[in-house]
């Protein structure tokens, strides 16, 4: 778990029979895109029959990590073809979701059929500072997952998408 001023974060994973869990728990924010967004290539080099993603333990999560976890929904589903599962209990957590269209992407839970026995942390990077090509990516993932998200971040995807192309040419 690493400390951040009074905040707490982490992002574990193990993988069982096929089936990748992912548990998100604190403040799960932009400045961990980067490390996540590496997980998430690293991901998919093995087959697997499903992914479970677990919330009940995340307190706060902002617009860049949603758009990660459509990520992962985007390439699962177009790999195995059923959505993922995704585990909420918190009222305010299942409200975000709802409003950025998630049902769309998951098969959104309860609870878990089953627990874990051994989570590990997912690597740390060298050098973990947020690109604004992720935060791009993140964005133009849940515009795409649901219209009402266009209005929402139509003008920080124009504002990425300058900074990307000034920091090429």
């Amino acid at each position: 778990m690493v400390l951040c001023g009074m905040s707490e974060f982490n992002i574990q994973t193990t993988t069982e029979e096929g089936v990748c869990h992912i548990r998100l728990a604190g403040r799960v924010t932009f400045t961990m895109c980067r490390r996540f967004d590496a997980f998430i290539d690293e991901l998919f080099q093995e087959p697997l029959s499903d992914i479970i993603l677990d919330l009940r333990k995340t307190d706060h999560i902002d617009s860049t990590m949603l758009g990660l976890l459509a990520k992962i929904a985007r390439i699962f589903i177009e790999r195995y073809h059923h959505k993922p599962a995704l585990i909420s209990t918190r009222d305010d957590i299942n409200i975000l979701l709802d409003s950025m269209g998630f049902e769309a992407a998951f098969k959104l839970r309860t609870h878990a059929d089953s627990e874990p026995f051994f989570l590990e942390d997912i690597p740390l990077l060298e050098k973990s500072v947020p690109m604004p090509e992720t935060l791009l990516e993140a964005h133009s993932l849940l515009m795409d997952l649901d219209a009402r998200n266009v209005e929402r971040f139509g003008d920080t995807v124009d504002a990425l998408r300058d900074s990307v192309d000034r920091t090429a040419s």
